[in-house]
């Protein structure tokens, strides 16, 4: 029993220590579903903000999910102008969604997170 809980416990570091030599986790990624979400904290005052997530290799993003958390009180708010599949490279990169958000007014209000998510299925578009 001792034993078996010193080799757990050895794991639990050896990955806790990949982990952040890695620089920290990946986003897990599933097939032919919505992958894992991922939080943004987007500065106060960020103005431009730009995000993209890939899919596996052989998946290709099907779609995006977004949503703003922010103090709509501020009346600085934001203009999407991005939520696509990466059209701005040549070629067009299927395999990828991406988002941009403008802050016209003033900038992102402290605060502000936006949390994505990509759909991917098995295939190419």
């Amino acid at each position: 029993m001792r034993n078996t809980i010193k080799l757990l416990l050895g794991l639990v570091l050896a990955t806790s220590t990949l982990t952040f030599a890695a620089g920290g986790p990946a986003l897990a990624k599933k097939v032919n579903s919505w992958q894992a979400t991922d939080t943004e904290n987007i500065p106060t005052g960020t103005s431009d903000f730009f995000e993209h997530q890939d899919c596996p290799s052989g998946y290709s993003a099907q779609n995006g999910g977004f949503m703003v958390l922010t103090t709509p009180t501020l009346g600085n708010g934001f203009l999407v102008t991005a939520n696509a599949p990466r059209l701005d490279l040549s070629p067009p990169q299927y395999n990828e969604w991406a988002w941009n958000f403008v802050w016209p007014s003033g900038g992102a209000p402290a605060g502000s997170q936006i949390i994505f998510d990509v759909n991917c299925v098995k295939g190419g578009a």
